[in-house]
């Protein structure tokens, strides 16, 4: 658990180091993917051109690698969603005035909070019931 906690956990890492794994990952996973598309294909006009003799020539070894490929493509796009997901977290923490604070693992206002009472401090409302009034 420490492991994964300490070199998995990448909202701890720093953001240009998920920005170069989201762009090592999404490269990784366009490799993968064309070399996913030869091979299906190849494989789909090896057996309809040699059909059960395919089978017995490797046609099976080779629906065993596009399972390979197609999992390790699988693996790029999660990880490259996963970077995703911190990298726009991290945009929109910052856009709003917030800072991740990666050693307390928690959002943190940079602006100082209104010390002013707001103008519906006071009041309450239920949920279908009539519009808000004051608490007495």
């Amino acid at each position: 658990m420490g492991f994964c906690r300490k070199y998995l956990d990448l909202k701890r890492w720093p953001t240009i180091l998920v920005f170069l794994l989201a762009g090592g990952v999404a490269t990784g996973f366009a490799f993968v993917t064309v070399n996913l598309f030869t091979y299906a294909m190849a494989n789909v006009g090896f057996i309809k051109k040699h059909g059960i003799d395919a089978i017995r020539h490797g046609a099976l070894w080779q629906v065993a690698e596009l399972t390979m490929w197609g999992a390790l493509a699988l693996f790029y796009w999660v990880t490259f969603k996963i970077c995703e997901h911190v990298l726009v977290a991290r945009y929109f923490s910052w856009t709003e005035g917030r800072h991740l604070n990666p050693a307390k693992d928690t959002l943190e206002s940079a602006r100082p909070k209104d010390p002013r009472p707001h103008a519906d401090a006071g009041l309450s409302s239920t949920r279908d019931g009539p519009p808000a009034t004051p608490d007495r």
